[in-house]
């Protein structure tokens, strides 16, 4: 019998503006942020059950949804532009005009539910349409143009799941991790972020023979599902031990590692035919010498770095050849972000392949999501909410608390290939 779905209930809708006047201007985005064609709204969620502590500051006198609220305008102040809207040109340009009218902020409340009923280790009821967790704005706002939308969802056991939309465009990850910490150290009593945001978008100057992706016009779907793997620390331990033993006690990263059982599965998984790509986003601030404080800075700051083999190679290597290829991807990046930024490179590194023989990953484990305090603790676990895509790609997270091993979760193959490659996926794992 399957179970009816929990009514979500919006009980307060709004535009929340800077909590103090902010600068009106007018300011351009990166060559970077248009590079890629971000023009959408990362959809993600972070879960709070309860857990029987009171906030920091407040007690237990206040809700989640107010202190966010307050703190959320505050943290715009600083991040004023994030209040601000999106303006296209007819050529594609796009630039932030600073108005002030605010984010789209929501409180709502599930009262049939709690997040206490819950599987192992999952923290959101199956009851639950994770979509009605997210901000929607109504009819007359235009959401390509907003920035951000949170919403703050409380269940009757007293835990809280934030639910936000934010636009590539303006943020990435990283960036957009550290407005969210801001957020929560204002929530918890900070008058100011510990990192100054600063913008600074004009460091990044147009080089020849930037293409914009057209990743977004795609109209070719392979129709690829969602699919998810966890992976245990014990496992990924284990696997270290083995592949450094035989690589002369070379010790390789958790990425690289689970990035190579991936690539190598779905491979197998597809049965792939001529080259494969596994493409992967590097963060490139610690690069940036012109810009004055690179920690604060909250634009796209992410290279595609791109390893690329015969998918025989593929199929038939090993797990240490595999992430030898991968680590080698990796330590080009300063080569080839000198090379793109003296505009002397042969091919455009954010043109993205749409040929299901490539994969793109990203890694959310490090980014400051899972670091947020709004005063009740970090969350038991981020989500990503990922729709239908034209791209078979994916991202690496934690596991929800308590576990402490790595989740793949990604739209990454067709639904005939799904089951394949959890299996290889499974053998590899197993014959390693």
């Amino acid at each position: 019998m399957s179970m009816a779905p929990c009514r979500v209930t919006k009980v307060r809708e709004e535009l929340l503006v800077p909590f103090e006047p902010t600068p009106c201007a007018t300011l351009p985005l990166s060559s970077i942020d248009h590079a890629l064609g971000l023009a959408f709204m990362v959809e993600m969620i972070s879960v709070h059950p309860y857990n029987n502590r009171e906030h920091r500051l407040h007690g237990s006198s206040l809700t989640a949804a107010k202190v966010i609220r307050e703190a959320l305008a505050k943290a715009l102040v600083p991040y004023y532009p994030v209040a601000g809207r999106l303006v296209y040109s007819d050529g594609g340009h796009v630039e932030v005009t600073c108005n002030g009218e605010g984010v789209w902020f929501v409180e709502a409340a599930v009262t049939n539910d709690s997040l206490g009923n819950m599987n192992e280790w999952e923290s959101i009821p199956d009851s639950i349409v994770k979509e009605e967790l997210l901000p929607s704005s109504p009819a007359y706002m235009k959401q390509e143009e907003m920035i951000l939308m949170m919403q703050v969802t409380h269940f009757q056991c007293g835990g809280f799941i934030v639910g936000i939309k934010f636009n590539h465009l303006v943020f990435d990850g990283l960036g957009f991790g550290q407005f969210l910490k801001a957020i929560g150290e204002i929530a918890c009593g900070q008058t100011h972020p510990s990192v100054n945001p600063i913008w600074h978008r004009e460091v990044f100057s147009d080089p020849p023979m930037l293409s914009k992706s057209d990743s977004l016009s795609i109209t070719t779907k392979f129709g690829i599902v969602n699919s998810t793997y966890d992976f245990s620390i014990q496992t990924i331990r284990r696997l270290k031990e083995q592949i450094a033993k035989e690589t002369s006690n070379i010790q390789f990263t958790t990425f690289e590692i689970v990035s190579a059982i991936i690539w190598k599965c779905r491979t197998q998984a597809i049965d792939a035919i001529g080259d494969v790509s596994l493409s992967f986003v590097a963060d490139f601030r610690h690069l940036l010498d012109q810009l004055p404080e690179a920690r604060g800075y909250y634009g796209n700051c992410i290279y595609l770095l791109t390893a690329t083999a015969a998918s025989e190679q593929i199929m038939k290597a090993s797990l240490a050849e595999l992430v030898r290829l991968i680590r080698d991807a990796k330590e080009s990046l300063p080569t080839k972000f000198k090379e793109w930024a003296s505009a002397n490179f042969k091919e455009d590194p954010y043109k993205i392949s749409i040929s299901y023989n490539n994969l793109t990953l990203t890694d959310w484990r490090w980014i400051e999501f899972y670091e947020t305090d709004y005063g009740w603790g970090r969350p038991h676990s981020i989500w990503p909410i990922i729709h239908d895509s034209p791209l078979a790609g994916g991202i690496i997270l934690k596991q929800p608390l308590p576990k402490d091993g790595v989740r793949f979760e990604g739209t990454s193959v067709m639904k005939e290939h799904e089951q394949r490659f959890m299996n290889e996926i499974n053998k590899c794992i197993n014959l390693s």
